[in-house]
């Protein structure tokens, strides 16, 4: 998929007068700056109202499926408001205007430019300036004129506001404002010298890693070697379809979502990805080798092109076997789940570097700006869901559902396509005014989920407490650590160690499977944490006793009793580790338990259960 582009010239017309013009056209909208090529053309055909190249390229602007509708759309400059309120703002716009034609962009940009040093505070004087400089290209300008204008006009005018905020969004990936943009493609490069290569075993040890056909990166204009091999690099692995026409098989939060996109070439590696969050996987013990051969990387980040605003939507990995209605099903859950729960919590420029979240918060407080720019920033989200090119992805997903999660839409005001009893997008003033134990079975496991997606333990913990202490059948489709996890740190936060291990107990009643270990382990954390090592020790020590038990636990459990100052019953836990290494061959569990025979623990912070 690409932006609508054009030759410099077009053979089948005449080069006439005004070709220039169209040429600058199209060279703007290669920069991403679809309101100064419509401002070229537009002045190609006031100059020569016959030229069919300048016709045809705004026809084509204008028809652009792949395009937000804010970047197609025909702007048209203002008018001062409210003149009676301020008598003078007339004037002088009459007294700058008089004599002055304004289609010349740049005298129209000293118009409006002086309107504004006569009155700081007039938005439409604002407004004008932006949708000049806008059509003149200089697009950082522009944000910086409507993030004014919007200060202005959010208290009196929020739909105005609304609009020009959405504007900024579609000025942001022009050349000239990268600074300002929000989505982007990341890039890293590691280039060896001939006769070097990558670390040894890298990608023997490169979890998830698998061969594709053709590269699959957003936008990708980078050349591909012949020789270079290309990956997907997974978050995890694909799960076995095991009802290929049952979309309910498969959450749309287990599902693989790739990390990167990878070229290897003999003399190079390149990852590259759309979504911010993706690297964070290099924190984790399995990529060490990884993390440092990207030490040296050439680290690259650009605007992504505006057809592919949206990419992180599409990093999900469906599994194979669907058939098309349970794909469509699914792929409406991934966008669901992406935007509702993902999304709301990356921090953006637009929302002055606050999450969405955090901006709906400043809003509920009556922040006008926040509500404008937020409603903006999923405006333009909205169009980039609704474009023909991506109804397969999006499934006609009403953005309702995430302004009702953000608490800017009421549920009983929002669109038809919006259920007011549906509690699966609510958002926090509307959980917090719900009686947990009034809820029937589904509507509790979705206010759960819910709660769970806006990340605040107090809030989830009185559904999840709810949920737990009903029959086990309801909450059978749920990650088990999801349920009891925020019961465990909420009871820890609130100094309550003994609540906190009770609900480990009925975890481990209603959990099977790797779960029973995973539950264990955090019972262990919880009594090294609050005093009781010799518990903690105990129940390392019983789950060294299974089969299968490795290297590996026995360090976990040595360093949480370190961590908590415990070196003395650190130590067989530690002598465990370093036997079980050597015989397994894990030169990594030995080198790090024998040095923490020598100096001790590591300091670990606030309690962040581990999956065991």
């Amino acid at each position: 998929m690409s932006q609508p582009h054009g030759p410099a010239s077009n053979p089948d017309n005449p080069v006439g007068p005004t070709s220039a013009l169209v040429d600058e056209g199209w060279g703007h909208l290669r920069l991403q700056r679809p309101l100064a090529a419509w401002a070229s053309w537009q002045r190609a055909l006031r100059e020569n109202p016959g030229d069919e190249a300048a016709r045809q390229a705004l026809e084509r602007l204008e028809n652009a499926p792949e395009l937000p509708a804010a970047a197609r759309a025909q702007y048209r400059f203002q008018a001062p408001a409210d003149a009676a309120a301020d008598p003078g703002r007339r004037e002088r716009w009459d007294a700058r205007l008089r004599g002055q034609g304004l289609d010349d962009l740049n005298a129209a940009a000293e118009v409006f430019a002086g309107l504004v040093a006569d009155d700081p505070d007039d938005p439409e004087a604002r407004l004008n300036l932006a949708l000049c400089h806008a059509w003149l290209g200089r697009n950082a300008e522009a944000v910086a004129d409507l993030d004014r204008a919007v200060t202005l006009l959010a208290p009196v005018d929020s739909g105005r506001a609304a609009d020009a905020w959405t504007l900024a969004e579609v000025l942001r990936f022009g050349a000239g404002a990268e600074t300002l943009a929000d989505d982007f493609r990341y890039a890293w490069t590691v280039a060896w010298s001939e006769g070097e290569g990558p670390p040894a075993g890298l990608f023997e040890s490169w979890p998830n890693l698998v061969p594709v056909a053709l590269p699959s990166e957003a936008g990708g204009d980078v050349p591909r070697p012949a020789d270079a091999q290309v990956y997907e690099w997974l978050d995890r692995p694909v799960k076995p379809t095991a009802t290929g026409s049952d979309p309910a098989a498969f959450q749309a939060a287990d599902l693989p979502r790739v990390v990167a996109s990878v070229v290897r070439t003999p003399r190079v590696l390149r990852l590259s990805t759309p979504d911010p969050s993706g690297f964070a996987a290099l924190s984790d013990p399995p990529f060490a080798r990884l993390a440092q051969a990207l030490n040296g990387a050439r680290r690259e980040r650009s605007p992504l092109p505006l057809a592919w605003a949206d990419a992180a939507v599409a990093t999900f990995k469906f599994p194979a076997g669907l058939d098309a209605a349970a794909k469509a099903a699914l792929s409406r859950a991934v966008v669901e789940h992406y935007y509702e729960d993902l999304w709301i919590h990356l921090p953006r420029l637009g929302l002055d570097n606050r999450t969405p979240l955090s901006a709906a918060e400043a809003a509920a407080r009556g922040d006008a700006v926040a509500r404008a720019k937020l409603s903006g920033v999923i405006r333009f989200r909205e169009q980039l869901g609704t474009r023909p090119t991506h109804a397969a992805l999006y499934q006609g997903y009403p953005f309702d559902r995430l302004r009702r999660r953000l608490g800017l839409v009421d549920p009983a005001d929002a669109s038809a396509a919006l259920d007011a009893d549906d509690l699966s997008c609510a958002g926090a003033k509307e959980l917090d005014g719900l009686d947990p134990a009034s809820l029937d079975g589904p509507r509790l496991v979705d206010a759960f989920v819910s709660a769970s997606a806006l990340r605040d333990d107090a809030r989830t913990a009185r559904f999840a407490a709810e949920l737990a202490g009903r029959d086990p059948k309801l909450f059978a489709a749920l990650d088990p650590a999801t349920l009891f996890a925020p019961l465990v740190r909420e009871a820890l936060r609130e100094g309550e160690p003994d609540r906190a291990l009770a609900w480990l107990d009925r975890a481990r009643e209603v959990a099977g499977g790797p779960h029973l270990q995973t539950f264990a382990v955090w019972s262990a954390e919880v009594n090294a944490r609050t005093g009781r090592p010799q518990a903690a020790l105990d129940i390392y020590q019983e789950l060294l006793e299974r089969p299968g038990a490795t290297a590996a636990l026995a360090l976990d459990g040595a360093e949480t009793l370190l961590d908590n100052g415990y070196a003395d019953h650190a130590l067989p836990l530690l002598l465990e580790a370093r036997s079980r290494g050597l015989a397994a061959c894990d030169r990594g569990v030995v080198e790090t338990s024998d040095l923490l025979l020598k100096r001790g623990g590591t300091g670990r912070g606030e309690f962040t259960p581990r999956t065991g």
